[in-house]
Formats: C-alpha cells, structure tokens, sequence
C-alpha cells in the first residue's frame, strides 16, 4: 500500500512527532482521509508498519477537513470523527496534525544542497508574488464594491486591465512549463 510509506515518510521529516508516536508502540490505528484509508501498528520508532489487527482507534476526517487544510485553515470539530478509543484517539490527533512536508529536504536528496535551495526558493518568491496580485486584485474590487459613486471604467481601461491579467496568466504558464521541463530533464 502506497499510503502508509507516504505517512511514514512525513513522520521521518518531524523527528519530534516521531518520538511521540514512538510512546504508541503496538497501537493501531486507521485514519480515513476522505475516501483514503490508511491501517497500521505503530512501532518502537514512531513508524507505522501493515498490520491485520483490528484498529485501536479510527480517526475520520471528512472531505471538508481536507479542502480546509489546502486551503490553510484549521478544520473544526465537525470535520472528523473519532471511533473506537476516544481518550487514545483524541491523543493522536495533534500529533497526526502536526506533521509538516518538508518540499525542500526531499529536492536536496534529488538535486543536491544548492540546486534544492535555488528551486525552493524561486517557488516561494512565485508563491508569494502570485499572492500579493491575488490580495491586491481582491482588494481593488472590494474597495471599488464600497464606493456607490465609483466611476465606471471605461472599455479601454477594461481592456488595458484584462491584457495585464492575461499577459500574467501567461508568464504563469510559461513559468510551470519550464518547471515541469526542469523536472522532466532531471529525472
């Protein structure tokens, strides 16, 4: 099963969590990610290993757990279930959450120190500039929603505008595609 070297490999990137879930050595658990199972008994190191034994606790989390998580918000209490051993599964839960992917580790393995920097580093400057227009654009029309006298454009500004948002858009896809090629030239 490809989901449990996938767990185990961010349990690997958080030493501390590791520990942790170390003190659970012999506990099963089974996390449902919606629709995705993962069952496993955890070891003397933190890891978990196939096991047939019936789980210890169960932790559900429904799809509106995830999508909150993507979009970097905390999921509340309606978006997971805890069957089995509440007190145990209630234990695990901040510790399962606090596991953390680490992009830049897994391309310096790749690539090496500073081709893993370099990469990650761009990706970030993407990230955030990518950010900065998103705010900025959702703020310009909130502002504009706010003000009944707002002068109305004129259908040259909207079209300045638009060849802008479109010219953007196509530095974006040219930028993925080059990183797809560098990708592709790596491996």
């Amino acid at each position: 099963m490809l989901a449990l070297p996938v767990i185990n490999h961010l349990i690997q990137q958080n030493p501390e969590t590791r520990h942790a879930l170390a003190g659970y050595n012999g506990i099963v658990l089974t996390l449902n990610i919606a629709g995705l199972r993962v069952h496993g008994q955890f070891n003397s190191e933190g890891f978990l290993e196939a096991s047939e034994r019936e789980a210890d606790t169960v932790l559900i989390f429904h799809s509106g757990a995830v999508q909150k998580l993507m979009q970097g918000q905390m999921p509340g209490v309606g978006d997971f279930a805890i069957e089995g051993d509440q007190e145990l599964g209630f234990n695990l839960l901040p510790l399962l959450g606090s596991l953390r992917y680490d992009a830049s580790d897994d391309l310096a393995r790749l690539f090496g120190n500073a081709a893993a920097g370099s990469i990650a580093s761009r990706a970030e400057k993407v990230g955030h500039t990518l950010k900065q227009i998103g705010q900025s654009l959702m703020g310009q029309a909130a502002d504009f929603a706010k003000e009944p006298q707002a002068p109305v454009i004129t259908r040259e500004e909207f079209d300045e505008w638009k060849e802008e948002v479109d010219r953007l858009r196509d530095d974006v896809a040219r930028l993925h595609a080059r990183l797809d090629k560098f990708e592709r030239d790596d491996w």
